[in-house]
């Protein structure tokens, strides 16, 4: 399984305090069969570092992990608050945020309460660069966990959505996680994972609820397949823009006429 969104690099945000925490984390992880991890520490107003602390950390703890765990492969990527005077700060080196300065991925964080009003404008300003926003947790935002029809707004903006482990473990949550998942709106499962207790690097329990719910091959894609794209700096299918294109809205129209004339698919 692949990690596309945790914590676990150390003395930078809210995640891992120290190195012996990382690797305690990451220890956790490869026992759960993880074997890529993509570290993602916080870029937002409240986290006062820069690139170069996060890069430097990043080094140190791939050379220590590189001496226990020989086929554990780290990334380095972050979340980035959709926040324009944050993303000011970057505008000169915008591919520094993207998974592993690749200029391909970027995972973006939405604001708990609300969206600003802006956000469509920072959307466009990624893909007008070719560059795929990934948005991490939409759930935690309240206005689209209460309308996600939101959601396919931002589909047809050219995004993809990592939702976390919880949101397929609370079952207060899940059927709402079910109905989106059935809508080809999941792309990525992930852990986002900020200690070894609280919130662990663990993806094998989330990946059997899904595996025994659809099958081996979706679960493979969830948690393999498209974070493995990601990595490699390929494209992801977004099954829901595609919906929305010429074609696609064709191949609705056949479909309607077939069964119009009693045509069964």
């Amino acid at each position: 399984m692949i990690d596309l969104h945790n914590h676990s690099l150390f003395g930078i945000d809210d995640g891992s305090k120290d190195i012996e925490t990382s690797l305690r984390m990451l220890t956790i992880a490869y026992n759960d069969g993880i074997k890529d991890i993509v570290l993602t520490p916080h870029i937002a107003e409240e986290f006062k570092y820069n690139i170069e602390d996060a890069i430097k950390n990043f080094k140190i703890l791939r050379e220590e992990s590189k001496k226990i765990f020989k086929d554990l492969n780290l990334h380095l990527g972050f979340e980035v608050r959709i926040d324009k005077e944050v993303l000011k700060k970057y505008e000169e080196n915008i591919d520094n945020l993207t998974i592993d300065k690749k200029g391909k991925y970027v995972l973006l964080e939405f604001p708990f309460l609300d969206m600003p009003l802006y956000y469509k404008e920072i959307i466009k300003y990624f893909t007008s660069m070719d560059i795929t926003p990934i948005i991490v947790h939409p759930f935690r935002n309240r206005k689209i966990f209460n309308n996600l029809y939101l959601l396919n707004e931002l589909s047809k903006m050219g995004v993809l959505f990592q939702f976390n482990i919880d949101d397929v473990l609370n079952k207060n949550v899940f059927p709402k996680f079910i109905k989106v998942f059935k809508e080809n709106k999941v792309h990525f499962i992930s852990s986002d994972a900020h200690s070894v207790d609280m919130r662990p690097p663990i993806l094998s329990s989330s990946y059997r609820i899904i595996e025994k719910r659809f099958n081996k091959n979706i679960a493979e894609k969830i948690f393999y397949e498209n974070p493995k794209k990601v990595i490699d700096g390929v494209m992801v299918e977004n099954k829901v823009l595609n919906n929305f294109n010429f074609f696609g809205i064709i191949k609705r129209y056949i479909k309607k006429e077939e069964a119009d004339n009693g045509i069964s698919l």
